[in-house]
């Protein structure tokens, strides 16, 4: 065999990064079309798919039956509470009627709401990905400035 072979640690990255691509190509298109449920279920398949190295913490009772299932560190904080935010909301804008004293109508109100929650979320995963150094390196050269010699 010669020495170039491709180890399933090689394999297991580069599919989990050719998945993460894909998936944030998915994810252009409901955030400018306004289909906030669309882009939010987006970015929890590439939060999962982050998950890949976390542990988690399995309860079980006196008969080892399992009780639940937890992810507990810093980054399933984060995400709880973003999802939290987003939820709230969701929720307030299928409720909210009429306007405010302006005569803004609130649901426009709460739909900037919405989308500043899901693109702090979405912004949150970029850097997270950053973080487990998945994300794209920032260079100083560029295609550029190679065509000016740089």
């Amino acid at each position: 065999m010669s020495g170039n072979e491709i180890t399933p640690k090689h394999d297991s990255t580069l599919g989990l990064i050719f998945r993460l691509n894909g998936l944030w190509a998915d994810v252009d298109t409901p955030a400018k079309n306004g289909d906030y449920d669309a882009w939010n279920n987006v970015l929890d398949r590439i939060y999962c798919n982050l998950l890949y190295r976390n542990n988690l913490e399995i309860e079980k009772d006196e008969d080892g039956n399992i009780k639940s299932i937890k992810l507990h560190d810093q980054d399933e904080k984060v995400y709880r509470y973003l999802n939290t935010q987003i939820s709230k909301w969701q929720i307030l804008y299928s409720k909210v009627k009429g306007k405010n004293k302006n005569g803004v109508l609130k649901k426009k109100i709460v739909r900037k709401l919405w989308y500043k929650s899901l693109m702090m979320k979405d912004i949150w995963l970029r850097k997270f990905m950053r973080e487990l150094n998945l994300y794209v390196k920032e260079t100083k050269k560029t295609p550029g400035l190679a065509l000016f010699g740089s």
